[in-house]
């Protein structure tokens, strides 16, 4: 009986240390199943403090690209409060000499302007005239009216053939004269 019970014992035992040897495997296997995914995860944890890394770098050069930016920008605010400044000094001396002037000519500078500009013209048309008459009979094609010349194209290919002047200079000609009635 006794060997019946240390056999029992023994076969009780067996069975105990197969259970325990299996469950040992189980947890080996967790073990090295959490050991990969804790390697797994420290790589990545590294590759994410990595791309970290250089973000803080990125982040750092914007910081200093905004920093010079905006002392570049409170650079060129002042500096364009100086041009204006300078402009409205600019503005204020060119009034005050427009002023002087008109004083000194009698009437605004715009109106004593506007009789330059039209001396100008009608002795640019008076020396047309002169050429004209100079060069009357020569085949010179020029038209002259009061304001403005007109050089007519004798091109074949002009869409143009009938030549009229729309109004004939009144101190030249008496009536209307066609191109081809001058030559």
């Amino acid at each position: 009986m006794q060997d019946k019970d240390v056999e029992k014992k023994v076969d009780t035992v067996m069975i105990e240390n197969k259970r325990l040897a299996d469950r040992e495997k189980i947890l080996e296997m967790r073990v090295k199943k959490v050991e990969s995914d804790n390697k797994s995860l420290l790589k990545k944890i590294e590759a994410d403090q990595a791309e970290i890394d250089i973000l803080k770098v990125k982040v750092a050069e914007l910081e200093e690209e905004k920093a010079r930016r905006d002392e570049q920008n409170k650079y060129l605010e002042l500096k364009n409060k100086e041009l204006e400044a300078a402009k409205a000094v600019k503005e204020h001396e060119l009034y005050m000499m427009k002023k002087v002037l008109e004083s000194m000519l009698g009437k605004s500078i715009e109106q004593r302007f506007e009789e330059i500009q039209l001396e100008e013209v009608r002795a640019k048309h008076q020396a047309e005239i002169d050429a004209q008459m100079k060069n009357k009979g020569k085949g010179v094609e020029v038209f002259v009216n009061a304001e403005r010349s007109i050089v007519l194209s004798t091109d074949p290919e002009s869409p143009i053939l009938n030549l009229v002047p729309i109004s004939a200079v009144s101190s030249i000609f008496e009536e209307d004269v066609l191109l081809e009635n001058m030559g």
